[in-house]
């Protein structure tokens, strides 16, 4: 089978590798999409050289390809425009970025296939104004050292230059929240500037409010700056914005609670970089995982950020202040558009409140939009997190190998497919191995060494093998990216073999740790150990089964929860039905606290008498007198007398000659009297206790002459010997007293 499995991994590599990609090409009519619209344009390409027009507008284009890129001029009615705009992977759709940094996209009409450091510009109002809002953002990420930077485009009157140098930066930080509740276009600002002064209007969306930003040019080599209100000036423009959003203070962390889009986006690439500071938490919470199996989380939340994440950042530099965040409004907001997804931010109730989060679809289409655009140059620095490093290594890899071993069969590409079963042929072998060094570590052990392989094959060595192959499967499954349904199949197999080789492996611990603290009950001569060891260990064992059921369901998504709240309604005829199996189990409870017997004791239950072999939870076992094992439920044994013949002190004898009836008066009180010195000086008998001797009766027959007394004997075998002995000597001493002895049968008996 695996040799089956190895050729067809090798006839999938030689088929890829001998395959080539296929030419891009810019022919052809393309929709092409941007923040404010959409046009039709048609492209021709000779050699290196493209020409084309598009409509509505009635413009043209020219340009030149370069590294895979094509820069061109755009003319219409409006003026001409620079653009650079980066085929992508499948050659069916491109991106690029506007002079004045906006994006635009494009796709083929015939195409079925599925597809930052910041630098200060000073050189306009609006490259000033947005060179502020970057720098004022990455101050409140927690990079400091932009304030400096951001202070220097602020202009300030004579009085503010005085200021000290904390106080101009509280200026600086003060007209930033200014800026940052109300909302950016660059549309807004002034492009044909004839004056060194310039100004802006800014709203607040949702309220009346307006903010006027007012620009000073002082000459050419400083350039454009903002010119910065007085302190008093700001602090009523900052107490009218935040009293239109119900706010009495500026918190900082507000956007935390996602209550507008730009809160949403804020967060999400904010607490991206904090991912292994509790930020993973807050970056999932803007993300709607309703569409993904909630098994997979844990691994998908993960990969579909970085595909979010690698998207955003290939658009543009994200300005928080152009992204509304007006709380009130319910209207989606579409962030950006291509042909092949778009990525949209929508309002969802989450316990009970409003918050706003990427959509399903959003995520859905993320991971065919990031792969169409991972060629697309990075407008910030890369931002990765370690849990998919290995992931995009592996992926990186295959790609360099081959273009077509990223290519996707059922949403599974054919790198992975590779990997996986190489993945469950490495894995079969590496939990075939561990089998010797289960061996050796078994054997260490006193209690162990002398198992035969046959008993530690099944105690230990096929759940390490199980348990082993389930975590290898899980682990490296959980690398390769691997599409949700082939994952959720992997995850469930893995986590079943693991659930249980776990518990497998803990009920033979159990055994073993158990038989450790019998050995050690032996060897301290306890009563109650071993009875109480061999109830723990059913517990044990009883609690080790029911979480592995409980576990097994939880994986399988059977709702067991359900069942066990039902419970609570349906107790008492479930108490009622298991009676009988909660009386055992009081019962056993009351062996343990009463302690009537111990293992090993001989008793008598009823008619039953026999030695104790083993406490149970449900039942005793004992092995009769006729070598049989009876199994007795342990309410029946607390319910009945229980003579426990090990607890004695002392083993009584009953027995009784026939004398002759010729037998003289003194003759018998002789006898009495030589008998009973006897048994007091004799050492096998317990003379602390009772001791009975004379005459019973005198019959038709003889004279019935009784002797009651304890022999010092714990076992049948002394007690046997011990009474052999002493009534062979009584007799003896009959004899040397001339009494002659009658045999009377047993009938005769029984008729007396």
């Amino acid at each position: 089978m695996r040799i089956k499995i190895i050729h067809i991994i090798v006839f999938w590599l030689m088929l890829i590798f001998t395959a080539s990609a296929a030419e891009k090409s810019w022919d052809g009519k393309w929709h092409v999409f941007w923040k404010h619209g959409a046009i039709v344009m048609t492209l021709e390409q000779h050699g290196n050289d493209v020409n084309g027009s598009y409509k509505p507008t009635h413009g043209t284009v020219k340009g030149h390809i370069e590294d895979n890129k094509l820069h061109a001029v755009t003319i219409n009615e409006n003026g001409q425009s620079n653009v650079t705009l980066i085929m992508g992977q499948t050659g069916s759709s491109f991106f690029g970025n506007t002079k004045s940094g906006d994006w635009i996209t494009g796709i083929k009409v015939d195409a079925d296939s599925e597809y930052n450091t910041l630098s200060v510009d000073d050189s306009s109002p609006m490259h000033t104004f947005y060179s502020f809002l970057k720098l004022g953002n990455q101050v409140r990420s927690g990079h400091y050292e932009a304030l400096e930077k951001a202070l220097n485009l602020l202009y300030m009157d004579e009085n503010q230059k005085k200021y000290f140098y904390g106080k101009r930066l509280a200026l600086t930080r003060m007209f930033f929240k200014i800026l940052d509740a109300c909302t950016v276009e660059k549309h807004a600002f002034n492009r044909n500037i004839q004056s060194d002064y310039d100004s802006v209007i800014l709203h607040q969306v949702g309220t009346t409010n307006t903010v006027e930003i007012e620009f000073i040019k002082v000459n050419y080599a400083e350039g454009w700056k903002i010119s910065i209100p007085t302190m008093k000036q700001m602090e009523e423009t900052l107490i009218s914005l935040m009293s239109a959003r119900e706010q009495h203070e500026y918190n900082s962390n507000e956007n935390l609670k996602l209550k507008t889009p730009r809160d949403t986006i804020r967060t999400f690439i904010e607490q991206y970089k904090r991912w292994k500071k509790n930020g993973k938490a807050y970056v999932i919470s803007t993300m709607n995982l309703s569409a993904v199996d909630p098994a997979i989380w844990d691994w998908q939340a993960p990969l579909l950020s970085h595909y979010l994440l690698g998207v955003i950042d290939r658009i543009s530099e994200i300005v928080y202040q152009e992204i509304p965040n007006d709380p009130k409004s319910k209207k989606p907001y579409v962030h950006f558009h291509h042909p092949l997804g778009d990525i949209v931010i929508a309002p969802y109730e989450v316990d009970g409140q409003t918050r706003w989060q990427f959509t399903s679809e959003t995520l859905e289409t993320i991971e065919i939009l990031f792969e169409e655009m991972e060629d697309i140059p990075l407008k910030v620095s890369s931002r990765m997190i370690s849990e998919n490093d290995l992931y995009f290594t592996l992926k990186n890899i295959a790609q360099s190998i081959s273009p077509l071993l990223i290519k996707k069969f059922y949403d599974t590409a054919f790198w992975q497919i590779a990997l996986l079963a190489l993945l469950i042929f490495l894995a079969g072998w590496i939990s075939y191995f561990t089998k010797w060094i289960t061996l050796y570590i078994v054997k260490k052990y006193y209690l162990t060494k002398r198992w035969t392989d046959q008993m530690i094959t099944v105690r230990f060595l096929r759940p390490v093998q199980i348990l082993t192959f389930g975590l290898l499967l899980l682990y490296g499954a959980h690398q390769l990216g691997l599409s949700d349904f082939l994952f959720s199949i992997i995850k469930t197999i893995s986590h079943l073999m693991i659930v249980i080789g776990i518990a497998w492996i803990i009920f033979s611990l159990i055994d073993i740790i158990i038989s450790l603290l019998k050995i050690r009950a032996k060897r301290h001569a306890s009563e109650v150990d071993e009875i109480f060891l061999s109830i723990i260990s059913s517990i044990l064992r009883i609690g080790v089964v029911l979480v592995a059921i409980f576990a097994v369901a939880e994986i399988l998504g059977v709702p067991y929860k359900t069942v066990v709240a039902g419970l609570g309604i349906g107790g008492l005829a479930f108490a009622i039905a298991a009676k009988d199996t909660i009386a055992n189990f009081f019962g056993s409870a009351i062996i343990i606290a009463d302690r009537p017997f111990k293992t090993g004791d001989k008793i008598k239950i009823g008619s039953d008498i026999g030695v104790i072999t083993n406490v149970g939870i449900r039942s005793t076992k004992i092995r009769t007198i006729f070598d049989t094992v009876l199994t007795v439920p342990n309410n029946k044994i607390t319910s009945e007398m229980i003579d426990n013949y090990t607890a004695r002190e002392a083993m009584r004898i009953d027995t009784e000659f026939f004398l002759s009836l010729q037998t003289s008066k003194e003759s018998l009180d002789k006898l009495d009297s030589d008998i009973l010195k006897f048994l007091t000086e004799n050492e096998g008998v317990d003379n602390s206790k009772i001791i009975l001797t004379g005459v019973n009766d005198f019959t038709k027959r003889g004279i019935s002459f009784g002797l009651s007394f304890f022999v010092k004997a714990s076992t049948d075998m002394e007690y046997s010997n011990r009474r052999h002995r002493i009534v062979t000597d009584i007799a003896q001493i009959i004899k040397e007293n001339n009494i002659e002895l009658i045999m009377v049968n047993q009938e005769y008996v029984n008729e007396k």
